[in-house]
């Protein structure tokens, strides 16, 4: 396997998500620390202006949002797979319900719990990723209901292992188990969530095998190392794959942007479009061309 290029910061939740499945996979992989706020000199040529975490690099080509992050792991590793016994909808399907339903309450829960403690240019910078929404005094607020909502959507995980089910499709993990995880680790930092996960035997037992898995081998690589690596390799010949119904043709200009938060356009020529994913070809003058991998779904393409 080519040497995968991990840019993230620790307390990243969907970091933390990746991480999880470099550990059940047994992947070796290079970590990069990035900023946990804007700027992010050594990212954004990278992205190509994308500033959301984590970003996966393998040499020249980089994958943004964790959901092109696990197709491209499970291509290159496709064993232990993340989907077995075809159970690729339930694992991409859930995804939708845990990096957004349930994100969005663990972080009323951490932000409200924790916007005190917080430096006010990290709550700025927050308010801006998400379009405005960052609002402590609301959350500090709405705790009750946060811990409430929490602890409903936990009360279904609980029920999903009610039968003594080591994962949440059976014997062996999936997607579905990650998805789930990186909320909880998420969420209990915060003491009273933590109290809340606890109440529940079953999902306390499951979290404790999940996080066994570990995070892979990892090694430190500095911000500068990964840009030169990405300079350094010649991307000019590649040719990605065009099933279009949208009228789009390889090379041309378009722009992508994420259609939750932290919405900035990324702007290059088309290179692959298919029903899960689009690629374009981007250049700046830090590292010259790379080729910038998004999912379909959660982005815009214009």
């Amino acid at each position: 396997m080519s040497e995968l290029i991990f840019h993230h910061y620790e307390p990243s939740p969907f970091a933390e998500k990746i991480r999880s499945i470099f550990g059940y996979k047994d992947i070796e992989w290079k970590s990069v620390q990035i900023p946990r706020m804007m700027p992010k000199p050594d990212v954004m040529p990278l992205t190509g202006g994308y500033r959301k975490t984590p970003v996966l690099q393998i040499g020249a080509h980089i994958y943004c949002d964790t959901q092109i992050i696990i197709r491209e792991i499970e291509a290159r590793k496709p064993t232990p797979s993340l989907f077995p016994d075809g159970s690729d909808f339930l694992g991409w399907g859930t995804s939708f319900f845990t990096d957004k339903a349930l994100f969005s309450v663990c972080v009323a829960i951490v932000f409200g719990s924790f916007g005190d403690q917080l430096p006010d240019e990290f709550i700025k910078d927050r308010a801006e990723l998400s379009g405005g929404n960052i609002n402590i005094e609301r959350m500090k607020a709405g705790l009750p209901f946060s811990f409430q909502q929490f602890s409903s959507m936990l009360d279904w995980a609980e029920q999903g292992l009610a039968d003594e089910r080591t994962y949440f499709l059976g014997d062996v993990a999936s997607l579905v188990d990650f998805n789930m995880y990186f909320n909880l680790w998420f969420a209990g930092r915060v003491p009273d969530a933590k109290a809340i996960i606890a109440q529940f035997p079953n999902l306390s037992a499951w979290m404790a095998r999940v996080a066994d898995f570990g995070h892979g081998r990892q090694s430190d690589m500095t911000s500068k190392e990964a840009l030169q690596i990405a300079k350094k390799q010649d991307v000019s010949a590649f040719v990605g794959e065009i099933q279009s119904t949208e009228g789009l043709g390889e090379g041309e200009q378009v722009t992508i942007t994420p259609n939750d938060s932290g919405r900035i356009p990324v702007t290059g020529n088309l290179v692959t479009l298919t029903t899960q994913e689009v690629a374009i070809r981007h250049t700046n003058d830090i590292v010259g061309e790379v080729i910038i991998h998004f999912p379909r779904a959660g982005f815009i393409l214009s």
